[in-house]
């Protein structure tokens, strides 16, 4: 990680949450708890640093850590180690299990087209800036902690999102601008803890819903008032954020989280 991404990740939670926060490793569980992450290992062939992709992505299958190698060591691995003799002698059951299984490797740290200040990713390119990520690719810039995302820059936290910008924990969205919590959404901005919006604007806690804009809880309210009860929120989001490195709500548990303050308030005149 470089300084850069470090201060992109200050000015994305300054423009989400309200506050600068400091130390983006110290966010790393929060960030990623949702979130295929690649796996740290060493190559195979020559003990380098090496990191595969999620059991996730491929099926739900484990892959063998021990045969990991890097993109660039794959003309070693073709290499057999075997002569014509020994493959002449060996019957099937033993060409599979001591001529081929010694030598199955995947491949990890994939990168693709140019790239720049790439680390701990299993798969990544097309970009700059990509730290602890999987499949993330294309057009790509100051993205950390996150899996499969596509043409998109300051994402933080996010698993399945493309065309989008200073977002942090979106999920399965595309076409989005500062948005924080949100899940199924596209072509919209300023949304917050929202799921399965489409065309809305500055809106929170919203769910099913288009083109709304100063919306709590699907129900427009005055610009004021919702600027107002909003910087009540992220107050309290940005505190705990800042003392514990973690938020206890998120898009998919904040309807039985009853117990914030904020929540309780809402209703308050």
């Amino acid at each position: 990680m470089n300084e850069e991404l470090e201060k992109e990740f200050q000015n994305t939670t300054r423009l989400l949450v309200g506050k600068e926060l400091h130390g983006l490793d110290d966010y790393s569980e929060w960030l990623g708890q949702r979130v295929p992450l690649p796996r740290e290992t060493k190559s195979a062939i020559s003990g380098k640093e090496a990191w595969v992709g999620p059991p996730l992505i491929y099926l739900g299958k484990e892959f063998n850590l021990r045969n990991a190698i890097l993109l660039e060591e794959m003309d070693q691995a073709n290499e057999s180690p075997f002569t014509a003799e020994d493959v002449a002698k060996a019957s099937l059951r033993g060409i599979m299990g001591k001529l081929l299984s010694p030598v199955r490797y995947h491949i990890a740290n994939m990168r693709y087209q140019a790239h720049e200040n790439v680390w701990k990713c299993s798969g990544a390119g097309g970009g700059r800036n990509i730290y602890h990520c999987d499949d993330v690719y294309l057009d790509v810039k100051n993205v950390a902690y996150s899996n499969y995302t596509l043409w998109s820059h300051n994402a933080f936290g996010c698993h399945g999102v493309t065309s989008s910008g200073f977002v942090m924990h979106a999920y399965n969205c595309s076409r989005l601008a500062r948005c924080f919590e949100v899940d199924g959404c596209s072509d919209s901005s300023g949304l917050l803890f929202c799921h399965n919006c489409e065309n809305v604007q500055d809106s929170m806690f919203c769910f099913n819903a288009k083109n709304l804009r100063y919306a709590i809880g699907n129900l427009q309210v005055p610009p004021d008032r919702y600027k107002e009860i909003k910087s009540r929120v992220l107050a309290e989001i940005a505190a705990e954020l800042e003392k514990n490195k973690c938020l206890k709500w998120d898009i998919f548990n904040i309807g039985c989280k009853r117990e914030a303050l904020w929540y309780r308030r809402l209703t308050t005149p």
